[in-house]
This record gives C-alpha cells, sequence and structure tokens, in this order.
C-alpha cells in the first residue's frame, strides 16, 4: 500500500472512531446526569429497582461508592475463582490454585494477562468466567468515571450511586454495542457456535482440528471493553479472531469509542471546550505514540493479511487504550515501537482504558495547574475551585502507584532468580521482557511477551497481586480525589491558569510525557533503547 492509503485509512479511522464518540457521548452525558424523567432509565431501571430496593437510588458518599464497588468486584473475583476450580466437574482440564488466581484477577481487574494456552478453558470457562467478567470490569471502570465527573460537576457531596451506574452501564452502553458488533464480526468471519471443534483435511492427505467456540460475542466485548483477552493464544494475530484487513479496521475503531466517548460526555457537562482540549490532548499523545511505532516499524512475524501498517496502527491502538490485544507477536515489533507500547502503559491516558483513562488524565491535569500555579505565583483553580494541598497530594499519589507497582516486583523477580531461572542470562531483550511483564500487569494492559512460559506459582501470584494493586489502589485515590472536589465552593471567576483550548491541550500533554518520561526513562534505556 501507499503512503496516500496508508493516511487514508488513519483519517478514516479516527474520523469514524470521533464521530461516533461524540454521538455516544450523548447518552453518557445523560447517564452522569439523568435527567427528572427519561423512559430509556424508567426501562433500565425496572428490575434492579425491585430486586435491590433502595439501594439502588440512594446517593452515595466518595466512600460509599468505593466500597461498593470494591465489594461487588472481590465478590466477582471469588465467584470466577470457584468456577474456575470447578471446571474438571464440566470435563474440563484442572488448573493449579496460583494460576487459578491469575485468571480471576487478570479478568476481574480488566487486564485480561494470560498466562494460560486458550485450550486450558472449555468453553463454558470462555462463556461463564472470561465472557461474563469481561462486561464486569469495563462496567466498573465506566461507573467510577461517571462518579468521577460528578464530583467535579457537582455542587453536593454525593457522587451517584454505584450499583445504578454499574447496572445502566452494562443494560444501556456495554450489552447493545457488544451485540451488534458480535453479529457484525460475525458477517466478517468470526466463529460463533458452541461447538468446540471442527476437524478438517490437508493438502497433504492428513487431517488438522480447529478449535470453535463462542468467539465472535467475547472478540466484541474484549475490544468495546478495552479488555484484551483473546480467545487463542495468538490473539487478535489469529486469523479466526481478526480475519482480514477490515476486521482489522473495525475492531480497531471499538477500542477507541469508549475511551472517546468520556471526554466528550465530560464537555458536554462541563463545558464543550473543556472537554475537547482533554480529547485533544489525548489523541495529540497517541499521535506521538503511532509516530514512533510506525517509525520504528516491524521487523518479522507479521501477518501478511494485516500488513505491517495494519498490524502497527492495531497494536498502538490497543497500548494506547490499554486494552493489550496483538495482531502479533511482540516480538515481531522493533525496540522503537516497544518502547512507544510502554510509554503507552506508563502514561495510561491517552487516551487510556475506558473510564480510568480519562480519570488519569485529570491526575495530569491537576498535577499540571499545581505546577502551572507555582509558576505564575497563582493559588491553582480548576473550574472555579481551589485545587488544595491534599488534592495535590492524592494526585501525586496517585500517579506514584504505578511505577512502585512495576519496580518493586521487577526488583523482586531479578533478585530471587526468577527472571535469569525463565530467560537464561539478562540482558536488554531479557530486561525488556520482565519490565513489560509487571508494566502490562499494573497497567492493567494484558499483553506480554511470556505468555504460558509464566506459568508457574511465582509468576502467577506476583503479577495477580500487581494488577489488583494496579488496579483498585489508583481507583481509591480517584474516588478520594472526587470526594474532595465535590461540594466545593465554586467561583464565578476567570481561572488563574484557562483549563481550555489549544495552549492548555499542549501544555497538559506536554506534562504528562514530561513527568513520565522523568519517572520511567532509566527503564527504557535498560530495556528496549539498549535492544542492538
Amino acid at each position: 500500500m501507499s503512503l496516500e492509503l496508508y493516511a487514508v485509512q488513519l483519517i478514516s479511522l479516527m474520523s469514524l472512531s470521533i464521530s461516533a464518540a461524540y454521538a455516544l457521548s450523548r447518552l453518557l452525558a445523560m447517564l452522569i446526569s439523568p435527567p427528572s424523567r427519561s423512559r430509556l432509565l424508567s426501562i433500565v431501571d425496572a428490575v434492579p429497582r425491585r430486586v435491590i430496593g433502595r439501594a439502588y437510588v440512594e446517593e452515595m458518599s466518595w466512600h460509599r461508592y468505593l466500597v461498593s464497588l470494591l465489594a461487588l468486584n472481590g465478590v466477582v473475583l471469588a465467584l470466577d475463582a470457584l468456577l474456575l476450580a470447578l471446571q474438571p466437574a464440566l470435563g474440563g482440564p484442572r488448573l493449579s490454585p496460583d494460576l487459578i488466581f491469575n485468571i480471576a484477577s487478570s479478568f476481574v481487574t480488566n487486564t485480561n494477562l494470560q498466562h494460560y494456552a486458550g485450550s486450558m478453558l472449555t468453553i463454558y470457562s470462555q462463556a461463564l468466567v472470561i465472557t461474563y467478567t469481561m462486561f464486569v470490569a469495563p462496567a466498573s471502570g465506566l461507573a467510577a468515571s461517571f462518579a468521577f465527573i460528578r464530583g467535579f460537576t457537582r455542587r453536593t457531596d454525593s457522587l451517584g450511586n454505584f450499583y445504578a451506574d454499574f447496572v445502566r452501564s452494562i443494560i444501556a452502553v456495554l450489552l447493545p454495542l457488544s451485540f451488534v458488533s458480535a453479529l457484525l464480526l460475525i458477517l466478517m468471519g468470526v466463529p460463533q457456535t458452541l461447538q468446540t471443534q471442527v476437524i478438517v483435511g490437508t493438502l497433504q492427505g492428513g487431517y488438522h482440528v480447529i478449535r470453535l467456540g463462542p468467539v465472535a460475542s467475547l472478540e466484541s466485548i474484549k475490544l468495546l471493553g478495552n479488555n484484551g483477552g483473546g480467545y487463542y493464544s495468538a490473539n487478535s494475530a489469529s486469523p479466526l479472531e481478526n480475519p482480514s484487513g477490515i476486521s482489522n479496521f473495525y475492531e480497531s475503531f471499538l477500542m477507541l469509542l469508549l475511551p472517546l466517548s468520556i471526554p466528550l460526555a465530560f464537555g458536554r457537562i462541563a463545558g464543550t471546550k473543556r472537554g475537547a482540549s482533554i480529547l485533544g490532548a489525548m489523541l495529540a499523545g497517541m499521535g506521538v505514540l503511532l509516530g514512533m511505532a510506525l517509525l520504528g516499524g516491524a521487523v518479522i512475524g507479521v501477518e501478511p493479511r494485516l500488513g505491517a501498517f495494519g498490524t502497527l496502527l492495531f497494536n498502538t491502538v490497543s497500548m494506547a487504550t490499554n486494552t493489550g490485544a496483538t495482531a502479533s507477536s511482540l516480538l515481531a515489533m522493533s525496540p522503537l515501537a516497544v518502547s512507544s507500547f510502554l510509554m503507552a502503559m506508563f502514561v495510561q491516558a491517552v487516551p487510556g482504558a475506558v473510564g480510568v483513562g480519562f480519570m488519569y488524565m485529570m491526575i495530569f491535569v491537576v498535577i499540571t495547574l499545581f505546577i502551572l500555579g507555582l509558576m505564575v505565583g497563582k493559588t491553582p483553580e480548576i473550574m472555579g475551585m481551589k485545587i488544595s494541598p491534599r488534592d495535590v497530594k492524592i494526585s501525586a499519589a496517585a500517579f506514584l502507584v504505578h511505577p512502585l507497582a512495576i519496580l518493586i516486583p521487577l526488583v523482586l523477580a531479578f533478585a530471587a532468580g526468577q527472571a535469569q531461572h525463565l530467560l537464561g542470562t539478562p540482558g536488554p531483550l531479557q530486561f525488556t521482557e520482565i519490565l513489560y511483564e509487571f508494566t502490562s500487569a499494573a497497567a492493567n494492559n494484558g499483553s506480554d511477551y511470556l505468555g504460558v512460559a509464566a506459568n508457574s506459582p511465582f509468576w502467577n501470584y506476583l503479577t495477580g497481586i500487581v494488577m489488583l494493586v494496579g488496579r483498585f489502589v489508583p481507583l481509591a485515590l480517584m474516588m478520594a480525589l472526587a470526594g474532595s472536589f465535590a461540594g466545593k465552593d465554586r467561583r464565578r471567576m476567570p481561572e488563574p491558569v484557562e483549563t481550555q483550548g489549544i495552549l492548555f491541550a499542549v501544555l497538559l500533554l506536554g506534562m504528562t510525557f514530561l513527568l513520565t518520561i522523568l519517572t520511567f526513562f532509566p527503564f527504557l534505556i535498560l530495556g528496549p533503547f539498549s535492544i542492538g
């Protein structure tokens, strides 16, 4: 393909994604600030309100909202572990306790790191554990972002009701979109059946067994919800998950849809220019990462049906949205492309995963305004609210959790000799693979080099803990920040530093990359930058 065709493909993808995200943002804005009467919400809420009762409509403080979120995810984590432990009763292989813990932690945290081969799970486990949890995890992130936005836009100290936000996210957003997406993927050639396998003949006169199952339904929510876990070990490099260039384009669109919709929904509530500025910073950041990936290019192992550009585009979109699905082996990517993927996971906000990416960008907004306030000698403010020292401390803590969740287990892996045992003599490539493993786990991304090679108690337990910390500690801090802003006095005065417009978007993106590079640059120097 020529450069002109690559440009048309990229422009078409971004135009379609932004247009669809703008249309979807109207629904999200309605869910964040529900009107007094809504036919849609009446239908969605009818059954849950009767089952849950008063707890479904009560307003919650940030403490109660967070406890409810953690409690529900804790129940799902335990249920997933139980179902996986009972898999032999359904005719499947027995899984070790450490692998069960890793799988359950991986999917409930929206990470989908896979230390198992797809054949280790039955189609019942794929449906009852994997696909089901792929709805729970993004719905939790989406609900948390609703509460977070309310904290910045409401004049009360309540953040809404978690149960209502969670149910509405699934029924009004994820279910209908994933259902339509699954139908489109079936038309593109992705299988959807309860048949477990099909036997086909080969040109040499032998036969080959092709594993089947409800792939399209898993694939749709995997991408729409920024989950990333594949039905097959090859993930989206498999022709049964990603059959053609058309499906590659559509799946890239699915990954972008929700992350781009949330800042636009925020803009509908807090001001169009303010939402557009945040979205602009996100898109510009992703553009920088895509430029790095394309400049580095691919080496070997790229699927011919997708091509180098399609593969790099898919992988970059996947890492930028913290989806973690891959259209090729990471070993097929150049060191510069891998560096761009790591940068995406370090930042987690360009645009980041559904819900969480926007909240991370708002963390960067608070930190940026604090630093700019120091530079101009004025008290930092956002939307007429003063940014207190407590707000800055919470934001800084949310930023620092990520490098700590990467660095501590990274040191443990080498100090305990587990990295050397798995990969041999340490070198730049080996360091990159271990760095990538823990970065992917802490960022709830899920892509990795190690795969089933890391299926051992040390790696399963350690990455499982990292995934839980990387998901729920920042969420707790983000809810605390939203609670801090909820109910603050709002002045109708000009902001010391405008939080809208092109200049602010440039300053925000520059400060985001600067803080990230200062924190993680030594990791990149020891890893991908040193690969010959």
